[in-house]
């Protein structure tokens, strides 16, 4: 195996899963954990400027060598979804992929007729997780292959690139990868997340984004006497997601198709909760879907007059193709470098969002590249050995273009 795959298995093993339950930052203590082993091998392999913050931050930066003076920016995020089990992974390579359904314990069935470009990989190694847990390519892949790129640097200084900084985050699982992030402390002109799927797109859009969280009061009585008197807030909850169109959730969305979703349910006769997210490429779209859920607020009010019910919404972040539109050099240089590693370029919309969307509008236009995995947040995430190495030398060309600029 290669020594980036090396790395990655190594990083993987990690339980670094967030939790969105937690007002802490970072939300997780074993984020900061794998952030303190990072930092000492950005170290041992003498980068400078290097900061771990006390919210869970780490930065670095590398001189550059060639003629250019743009500062590049390159991050991933340290935080595993808590939407799947992380804790205690095991990576299973499975060498010479016969191009077969892959079978893991507990009944997990990893087909490749399910994603994207996992056929791409036959007779090549292929990565998961043994069944029981998630893998956590997304974003240990990121992590491994701006550190392997950051070892190649190091000790092969003739190899020309622009000033770089780098910066490791928490908590973009559960949307606050951003929330203390310091642009000037980062100082980066323009900068690449390393935080994709598919080898071969440049994701240069993403959804606006935004979160329902929805609460309601009922009213408690014994059930023999409930009449006219009990509002059971779990019929008001099951209510709310009823009411959404069945084609309007992710399960039957695609492309640049728009959704609601509901993540998670947790009530009782007297009291109970419902998260929920919304997406939509456009602002007029996401505008219509916020709309659709202040109506359905008043319309559940006047359905059970006796529930307390209020709904926050917040948004998460925008789409960034206008900001990138603006000045396209980080767009068309990381898709010239993949043309250069013998790719079929595409400029992508990405179906989920990178801390590079907020970053973008933070002052630092960011695109996201590719990992070379799927299935991300599931018992079913696959990565493929080839699509890291890919993924590593699009970065690696990427730094190239601009260290000539």
């Amino acid at each position: 195996m290669s020594e980036l795959t090396d790395r990655f298995l190594r990083y993987a093993r990690m339980d670094t899963a967030s939790d969105s339950s937690s007002s802490t930052s970072p939300s997780s203590a074993r984020q900061v954990e794998f952030l303190r082993m990072l930092e000492n091998e950005l170290r041992e392999l003498g980068l400078d400027d290097i900061e771990l913050d006390e919210k869970g931050t780490l930065y670095a930066s590398l001189p550059g060598g060639g003629s250019g003076d743009t500062v590049i920016g390159l991050l991933a995020h340290v935080d595993t979804s808590p939407e799947a089990p992380g804790e205690n992974v095991n990576p299973v390579v499975h060498r010479s992929w016969d191009g077969n359904p892959v079978e893991l314990c507990e009944g997990v069935v990893i087909r490749p007729s399910e994603t994207v470009d996992m056929l791409r990989y036959v007779g090549d190694t292929i990565i998961t997780s043994d069944g029981r847990t998630l893998l956590g390519a997304d974003d240990k892949a990121g992590v491994a292959i701006i550190m392997e790129i950051l070892d190649t640097l190091i000790h092969n200084r003739n190899i020309q690139v622009p000033p770089l900084r780098i910066a490791f985050t928490t908590d973009e699982e559960v949307g606050r990868g951003m929330d203390n992030f310091d642009p000037e402390r980062f100082g980066a002109d323009f900068a690449y997340t390393v935080d994709g799927g598919s080898v071969g797109k440049v994701d240069t859009q993403t959804f606006n984004a935004w979160s329902a969280n929805w609460k309601v009061k009922g009213r408690e009585v014994h059930p023999g006497s409930a009449k006219g008197i009990m509002v059971n807030a779990v019929r008001v909850l099951a209510d709310i997601v009823s009411s959404i169109l069945p084609e309007e959730m992710p399960e039957n969305s695609s492309g640049d198709e728009g959704y609601y979703y509901p993540l998670s349910i947790s009530s009782v006769t007297s009291e109970g909760n419902l998260k929920m997210i919304l997406r939509d490429f456009t602002s007029e779209g996401m505008k219509s879907r916020i709309e659709t859920m202040r109506s359905l607020e008043k319309w559940i009010q006047a359905r059970y007059p006796g529930a307390e019910i209020s709904l926050e919404m917040l948004e998460q972040y925008s789409n960034p193709g206008e900001i990138l539109e603006q000045d396209r050099r980080a767009v068309e240089f990381a898709l010239q470098a993949t043309g250069k590693v013998g790719l079929e370029p595409e400029e992508s919309s990405i179906r989920g969002g990178t801390d590079g969307s907020r970053l973008s509008f933070m002052g630092i236009p960011t695109v996201n590249l590719p990992t070379g995995g799927e299935l991300f947040h599931s018992r079913n995430e696959w990565i493929a050995e080839k699509g890291l190495e890919l993924s590593y030398r699009i970065v690696l060309e990427t730094l190239r273009i601009w260290g000539t600029q």
